[in-house]
């Protein structure tokens, strides 16, 4: 079969950091991606990763046309939202993902899928950058015995880059 296409489980194989500085969300750099990081990978659940990247479509209807067409307009990025693990009042447990994601922190989520997410980066690894602004956290409620889980939401910039950024070794 010539066209036969491998696919691969995404189990294991995300990274996902907050960063607090990036120059150039197009080119992060190595020092950048591993420098005062907080690594989201164990905090975040499974489908604990939200965020919309629509456009908007915009009618082309022209007084010499009998129809009407469309053209892209608008990228938008909406609706945000981490599930993470809420260790709250939990003696011995740390707490970081919740800590450093408060309300009006600003900073880089950056996420790498397709390699093991303990794999460190490297220099060609496609990313993508999203510059937030971190929103409200609402514990999760469950009616059954549930891990102890919390939402933290989060605005993205327009200018975000959407496996589209390259890692950088400088």
């Amino acid at each position: 079969m010539p066209n036969n296409v491998k696919a691969y489980l995404e189990d294991g194989r995300v990274k996902t950091i907050f960063v607090p500085t990036i120059a150039n969300v197009k080119k992060p750099t190595i020092v950048e991606l591993t420098t005062d990081v907080l690594d989201l990978s164990y905090w975040l659940t499974s489908d604990g990763w939200k965020l919309t990247h629509s456009q908007d479509m915009i009618d082309d209807d022209r007084e010499g046309a009998a129809a009407v067409g469309q053209i892209p307009g608008q990228e938008k990025f909406t609706d945000g939202t981490l599930q993470v693990l809420d260790n709250v009042n939990i003696k011995g447990e740390t707490n970081d993902a919740v800590a450093k994601l408060i309300s009006g922190a600003t900073g880089y989520i950056v996420r790498r899928r397709g390699k093991a997410t303990d794999d460190p980066f490297a220099a060609g690894d496609v990313v993508s950058v999203f510059p937030v602004v971190v929103g409200i956290k609402t514990p999760v409620a469950h009616a059954s015995n549930q891990r102890q889980l919390s939402t933290i939401s989060f605005s993205a910039d327009p200018g975000s880059q959407d496996e589209t950024a390259v890692v950088t070794a400088a």
